[in-house]
């Protein structure tokens, strides 16, 4: 398979914005503005595969099975500079992939927000603050889900991305960001510490996220591992609705 120019990824936002699993990840890169590869099928350049910054990684519609065996040697490859995450609902590119020992198949639930605007009651407990997530913050955010996962650095996403948090003597106890960003919709990642969670400040930093995405014209997206139930159940409490769910295909560790 080919790696794209970055002059060329103009062409592939139509195939972008048709992904079912996801659009705002592969538009991200499509768009411009956030990092990550295109690649195209050594037999069909009209056979696309969108590599993210944080390794999520979306196919075209139409693939053949030299291009999926092109994608299992790249991403079983030991050598690989991150981790790669296909997220497909092609019972194709399902099946294909069952066959091959050394991968893993999860779920992925997906969610859709359908109201015009977000409950803009937010009640900060006492000797805590909401505050954007600047430069100083994000230095102190440390976690599973942080900026430094999506974006290729701080700089990147203090000028292309937004952010909030809620904090506890300059201590930074819960975060919602910009996880991607497209001209039509932003990603919510969100993640408190362990020392401070079960006192609601996830649902603070979240809403805030959700009403900058508004604030911009654009729609709060949110997506979890199938598992994650405390993820879904936010996501409910927030007005998402889950509306499918995709699978996830990753190298066996």
């Amino acid at each position: 398979m080919r790696r794209v120019t970055c002059e060329e990824y103009a062409q592939y936002i139509d195939i972008a914005n048709s992904n079912q699993c996801g659009r705002v990840y592969p538009l991200s890169v499509a768009e411009g503005i956030q990092s990550g590869d295109i690649f195209v099928s050594s037999a069909d350049a009209s056979e696309v595969l969108f590599w993210t910054h944080c390794g999520f990684a979306y196919l075209s519609e139409t693939v053949n099975d030299i291009f999926l065996k092109e994608i299992y040697e790249y991403m079983t490859d030991e050598n690989m500079p991150r981790r790669f995450l296909l997220m497909t609902d092609s019972e194709k590119v399902e099946s294909y992939f069952r066959t091959k020992e050394n991968v893993v198949l999860e779920r992925r639930s997906l969610f859709e927000y359908r109201e015009n605007a977000v409950n803009a009651k937010m009640d900060v407990p006492k000797e805590f603050e909401l505050k954007e997530l600047d430069a100083g913050f994000l230095s102190k955010v440390s976690g599973n889900i942080v900026p430094s996962l999506f974006w290729k650095s701080a700089d990147d996403f203090l000028l292309k991305g937004k952010g909030y948090c809620v904090v506890h003597n300059e201590e930074v106890a819960s975060w919602a960001f910009s996880a991607a960003v497209s001209s039509q919709e932003i990603d919510i990642g969100i993640e408190t510490n362990l020392k401070y969670q079960k006192q609601g400040l996830g649902m603070i930093v979240a809403k805030r996220m959700m009403q900058y995405a508004i604030e911009q014209g654009k729609k709060p997206v949110w997506a979890c591992h199938y598992q994650n139930t405390a993820s879904a159940k936010m996501a409910e409490k927030l007005g998402f609705v889950k509306t499918g769910e995709c699978t996830i295909i990753k190298r066996k560790m």
